[in-house]
C-alpha cells in the first residue's frame, strides 16, 4: 500500500512538473517557454525589454516571439520600431513573380498580415483632334476687350464618374490675318477657358510687322503663334474647352477696331491616367 501511494504521488509531482515548461527560466509563462538571454524574473510576468529574446507557446496554441502573451497563432516583436523582425531568406525582391494572378500581402493597423487586392492596371486616356478646315473670326481691341472663340477650339473632355481625374491640356495654335488694316503692332491675347470661366493659362503676343510693298512703311497683319498647355483636376462628368482671344493694346496705329483672323492650324490634345 505505501508503494502504491508513492507511486500515485510520483506521477502527480510529474504531471505537474510538466504542465509547464521552462527553458533557461523558473517563470515559464505558457506550456512552453524559452527565455534566450535568462534574464526573466523569478516571479511575475518579464517586461517588455526582458520578453525581446523569448520563445513562448501559449496553451491557445498562439506562438510568441519576443512576446509573452501573443494575440494570435504568431505573433513576433522584434523589438525595434518600423521592424517586423521576419525575414524570408530565399525570398527578396530579386525574386521572380511566379504567380501573376496572386494577392499582395500587408499589414493592418494592428500589424497583423492581411491581404490587399491587386492594383488596377493603369490605363491612359487620350484625345487628339487636328481640324483640317478652318473659319475666319473678328477679334475686338480697346476699349471694348470683349473675348471671341476661337472657331475650331471647342473641345469637350468626359471624366468617368467614381473620381476626379488629374488632365494635360494642350492647344497649339496658328493664326493669319483676313484684314490688315492700320500700320499697329497690336498686342493679341489667347486665354484658355474651361467650363466658361477663364483660367490662368494665357498668352499674349505682339502682332509681328513686315516692310511694305514699296518699303516705305512698316505693315502689321502677320501670323500669330500660340501653345497652351496645363495640368488641372477635373470632376466627374463632361467639361468643355475653348481658346478666346481679345486684342488687349494697340501699340502704334490703330490697327483698327475689330481684325479678321483665321487659323491656319489648330492641334488639341489632353489625357489622363484611370
Amino acid at each position: 500500500m505505501k508503494k502504491k501511494l508513492i507511486l500515485i504521488c510520483s506521477l502527480v509531482t510529474f504531471s505537474a512538473s510538466f504542465a509547464q515548461v521552462g527553458v533557461n527560466t523558473t517563470n515559464p509563462q505558457g506550456i512552453f517557454h524559452v527565455d534566450g538571454a535568462k534574464d526573466n524574473n523569478s516571479t511575475g510576468a518579464p517586461n517588455a525589454a526582458q520578453q525581446v529574446n523569448d520563445f513562448v507557446v501559449t496553451s491557445s496554441g498562439n506562438v510568441g516571439i519576443g512576446t509573452t502573451t501573443p494575440a494570435s497563432k504568431m505573433e513576433i516583436n522584434s523589438g525595434a520600431a518600423n521592424t517586423s523582425g521576419l525575414r524570408l531568406t530565399n525570398l527578396t525582391t530579386a525574386s521572380p513573380v511566379s504567380n501573376a494572378t496572386g494577392q499582395a500581402i500587408g499589414v493592418d493597423l494592428l500589424g497583423n498580415i492581411v491581404t490587399y487586392p491587386n492594383p488596377t492596371p493603369v490605363s491612359v486616356t487620350t484625345t487628339e483632334v487636328a481640324p483640317t478646315t478652318f473659319t475666319a473670326f473678328n477679334v475686338t481691341g480697346p476699349p471694348a476687350l470683349l473675348e471671341t472663340i476661337v472657331p475650331g477650339t471647342e473641345q469637350t473632355i468626359t471624366i468617368p464618374a467614381g473620381s476626379n481625374r488629374v488632365v494635360f491640356i494642350n492647344f497649339m495654335l496658328g493664326l493669319d490675318f483676313t484684314t490688315t488694316d492700320g500700320t499697329g503692332a497690336g498686342y493679341f491675347k489667347a486665354t484658355l477657358y474651361i467650363d466658361n470661366v477663364a483660367t490662368n493659362v494665357f498668352l499674349t503676343t505682339q502682332e509681328p510687322q513686315a516692310r511694305n510693298s514699296t518699303n516705305t512703311a512698316y505693315i502689321g497683319g502677320q501670323q500669330l503663334q500660340y501653345t497652351l498647355n496645363t495640368i488641372t483636376e477635373l470632376t466627374a462628368g463632361a467639361h468643355t474647352l475653348d481658346i478666346r482671344m481679345v486684342r488687349t493694346f494697340d501699340n502704334g496705329s490703330p490697327v483698327g477696331t475689330v481684325n479678321g483672323l483665321i487659323p491656319i492650324s489648330i492641334s488639341f490634345n489632353s489625357s489622363y491616367l484611370n
